[in-house]
């Protein structure tokens, strides 16, 4: 084969290989209101009585949302105007409230979303989202950032107030070549609260 046309050939498959999430990360099951991920090994049950967004929507948003990333030119880096190449893509691995949800709409509160990014420059320890949340967003800070244990599993959580009726608690921790970030938000800070303990029911399995 001419060189110049395996070079066609690598150049074809090489896009076809940035055309799709390069792993199933975002593959998992929502059935009642327990969802468990077959990729990071966890199940997680959140409020009974709560809807979840139907996994095929969930699914083909994440695949849009990275089709669009790669898209994107790059951007100037803030701290010396370098280019940055780095997609920061987080796929939804659950997004549920109380009440039914669609795909592109805004998600009310309460609500539980459990994104992963992959492990990058941006975001490479469990604790530079809320680094990053803290830079870009400048909320409130309710609790301190501190380390915290989940099924046996080393997080980073920190509470934040986010507007007047708008409360966040992230719970992150790391998986392999990815970060898994529980973003739990309320409208009250007692409704965060009791949305907080449904960590108890996170339970990953022997072999993670």
């Amino acid at each position: 084969m001419p060189i110049k046309r395996l070079a066609l050939f690598v150049l074809f498959f090489s896009l076809l290989a940035l055309a799709a999430p390069p792993e199933p990360i975002d593959a998992g099951k929502t059935s009642g209101n327990v969802f468990e991920s077959s990729y990071f090994h966890f199940r997680y049950e959140f409020p009974k009585a709560w809807f979840a967004l139907d996994d095929n929507a969930r699914v083909a948003g994440n695949n849009k949302r990275y089709r669009d990333a790669l898209s994107e030119p790059a951007r100037p880096n803030d701290a010396n105007q370098n280019p940055i190449t780095e997609a920061l893509v987080p796929y939804d691995l659950l997004l549920a409230a109380t009440t039914p949800l669609a795909s592109g709409e805004e998600t009310p509160m309460p609500r539980v979303r459990i994104q992963a990014i992959q492990r990058g420059t941006l975001v490479r320890e469990p604790g530079d989202p809320a680094k990053l949340y803290i830079k870009m967003a400048r909320p409130k800070i309710l609790k301190a950032t501190e380390e915290v244990v989940v099924s046996g599993h080393e997080f980073v959580r920190t509470d934040f107030q986010l507007q007047a009726a708008s409360f966040l608690s992230q719970f992150v921790t790391a998986s392999g070549s990815y970060i898994i970030e529980f973003d739990l938000r309320a409208a009250t800070e007692k409704d965060l609260a009791d949305l907080v303990t449904t960590m108890q029911s996170l339970k990953f399995s022997d072999h993670q």
